[in-house]
C-alpha cells in the first residue's frame, strides 16, 4: 500500500512541507501497526541505499553523475551539511531494535502522527489507512530537555 509522508523540505526562504511516498506492507489496523510498518519501510530504505553505498565513496567515479544545482546547495548549506546522499557507513540497520525505539518514542511522547490531519491517539487506538493516506509526524524534541 502506498500512503504519502509530509517531509519538510529544508530552505529559509522556502520552507514547504512535501508529500514522499512511502510503500508499506499489507494495512495496519492500529497506531502501533502503521509505526511498525512505516518504520520499518524506511528502515529497508536506509538498507537499501547502505548496500548500494560504494566503498569508498571519495573516489568512486560512479557518483560524478550525481552533481548538485546551486538551489541544491543552498538549500543543503542551510540545514548544515552538503552532501550528496551518500551514506558513509555500510553497516546494516536493525528493523527490530528500530521499530522498538520508535514505539517507545510514540508512547514517551516524542513525537505525535497526524493521518490526514486527524490526530491519532496511543498505539492501541484502531486506524483506517487507505492507498494514498497522508501521514504527519511532528517530532516534539523541542520542548524536551533540560528542566532546569
Amino acid at each position: 500500500m502506498k500512503i504519502f509522508f509530509e517531509q519538510k523540505k529544508p530552505g529559509r526562504t522556502r520552507q514547504t512541507i512535501e508529500p514522499v511516498a512511502v510503500e508499506i506492507d499489507g494495512c495496519p489496523a492500529s497506531v502501533g501497526a502503521l509505526i511498525e510498518a512505516t518504520v520499518r519501510a524506511c528502515v529497508a530504505a536506509f538498507n537499501k541505499r547502505a548496500a548500494s553505498s560504494p566503498e569508498d565513496p571519495d573516489i568512486d567515479i560512479d557518483n560524478a553523475d550525481k552533481v548538485l544545482d546551486e538551489q541544491s546547495i543552498s538549500d543543503l548549506a542551510e540545514t548544515g551539511r552538503v552532501a550528496f546522499g551518500i551514506v558513509y557507513d555500510n553497516r546494516q540497520a536493525d528493523a527490530d531494535h528500530a521499530v522498538a525505539n520508535a514505539l517507545q518514542c510514540y508512547e514517551d511522547g516524542i513525537f505525535r502522527m497526524f493521518l490526514n490531519g486527524c490526530p491519532l491517539g496511543d498505539i492501541c487506538t484502531p486506524v483506517e489507512v487507505m492507498e494514498g493516506d497522508c501521514l504527519s509526524v511532528v517530532r516534539l524534541t523541542l520542548l524536551a530537555g533540560r528542566m532546569w
